[in-house]
């Protein structure tokens, strides 16, 4: 939808101002306002966290407006799609899917950041974090978290205890309590045992668990190679959970459930869910649970002797490259960059801080004990690759579906039309 708008200023002449988004400046007797449109999408605590942001960086800065616009989910990446690619409309400033980056940052969509911004971003953050955002060595937006969905589970307490079971602490206890925990009704799951299946998890731990056996999914020219070993053992390991020991069901893919995977957990019919600490929240204020004594959030055990797994980059702060108030912009990312604001931001959120010295700070243990199980794992991960992930994931999950419906003769088929699919999508 184009949302251009043309902004007049009134001076010794008329003069029309074209600005991306509804970006402009309209003079206040002798103060100049500028006004940036900045578009989110639509959570709660998120956004609640940037209006706080928002409205302490206005009483900082004078003269600089923002005016916050949020869309679903669903809706919001075309919609970011649409007004950086083609050129329809949009905001001046996006929180931006880091994954989404490096399909705008290519084709001059994004503003560059100033190289001394960039070197202070590279040096003080995660590697994951800023991967998507780089184009030959440029910076095109401000990583705000660690997108981490390795490493951590929810657990309700309800359901272990009345089993008489405790936290597994390692991958083969993982699938034992999984399968103790898991209950029956013919066909039809009371309780399942391990949750795993859903759009994230399912590619997450694949690429990790192969990562974890000091193997890689990638080769050094940067095609996909999962036709090794070590990912065939990955795949079948993780199907057999479904096949064989049954702790699951692919209605996390296939539909037809009414809640996701952890809202499950929060409801009493599931016992464990690997997600990211952001799942946290909702099972406090949506279903009134009691974080530590209806559900904990602990460490998932490693399958394989190297600690590694893959991750992505996650939400983050860009420019349009259209935006007629640059600096104005700049100055808000800029602010949101700063240690306080964006410790309150991640907090508030249930998310991990991209900065390294926050992420492994005693203020943020402390706001946030439940994380960490993933504290001392963040060094481990490898940026996934330069690609978009979501087609990543698309193709992963497609194969994982068919080769638990038995519709692939062997593994090995199952893996070299999945090496085909990933190898696609990076044309």
């Amino acid at each position: 939808m184009k949302r251009i708008i043309s902004i007049l200023l009134c001076t010794a002449m008329m003069i029309s101002l074209i600005a991306c988004g509804n970006s402009g400046s309209a003079e206040k007797g002798s103060e100049e306002t500028v006004t940036l449109t900045m578009w989110a999408h639509q959570e709660t605590s998120w956004n609640m966290a940037y209006e706080e942001a928002i409205a302490a960086f206005e009483a900082e800065n004078h003269g600089i407006n923002i005016e916050l616009e949020t869309f679903p989910y669903d809706d919001f990446e075309s919609k970011v799609q649409t007004s950086l690619i083609d050129g329809e409309g949009g905001a001046d400033i996006y929180e931006l899917w880091g994954g989404w980056g490096l399909d705008f940052a290519p084709t001059g969509a994004l503003m560059e950041f100033p190289e001394e911004f960039a070197n202070e971003v590279f040096e003080g953050t995660f590697a994951p974090t800023y991967g998507a955002l780089t184009h030959e060595g440029k910076l095109y937006g401000m990583p705000f978290e660690f997108n981490i969905e390795n490493g951590g589970m929810l657990v309700n307490n309800t359901i272990m205890e009345a089993n008489g079971l405790t936290v597994p602490t390692t991958w083969e206890e993982l699938k034992e309590t999984a399968i103790k925990g898991t209950v029956h009704d013919g066909n039809v799951f009371q309780v399942k045992g391990f949750d795993f299946v859903n759009w994230d998890s399912v590619p997450y731990y694949f690429l990790s668990l192969i990562l974890q056996q000091g193997a890689n999914y990638m080769t050094e020219d940067g095609a996909f190679d999962v036709t090794t070993e070590e990912a065939k053992v990955a795949f079948d390991e993780l199907a057999s959970m479904v096949t064989v020991d049954k702790v699951t069901d692919l209605e996390g893919l296939t539909g037809g459930a009414d809640l996701e995977g952890y809202q499950q957990l929060y409801a009493g019919r599931n016992m464990m869910v690997p997600r990211g600490p952001w799942a946290i929240g909702e099972g406090i204020v949506s279903f009134e649970l009691e974080f530590g004594k209806d559900f904990d959030y602990v460490e998932v055990p490693w399958y394989g002797s190297e600690h590694k797994f893959a991750a992505e980059t996650g939400w983050s702060l860009a420019v349009n490259a259209k935006c007629a108030e640059q600096e104005a912009a700049m100055k808000f990312v800029e602010y949101m960059w700063q240690d306080e604001v964006m410790l309150n931001t991640n907090i508030s959120c249930s998310q991990i801080p991209a900065k390294k010295s926050l992420a492994e700070s005693a203020e943020y243990l402390e706001a946030m004990p439940h994380a960490e199980p993933l504290l001392g794992i963040l060094e481990g991960a490898q940026f996934i690759g330069y690609f978009n992930t979501d087609r990543l994931k698309e193709a992963i999950n497609d194969v994982f579906v068919e080769y638990c419906s038995g519709n692939y003769a062997s593994i090995d088929d199952a893996m070299n039309d999945l090496n085909g699919k990933l190898n696609d999508t990076l044309k």
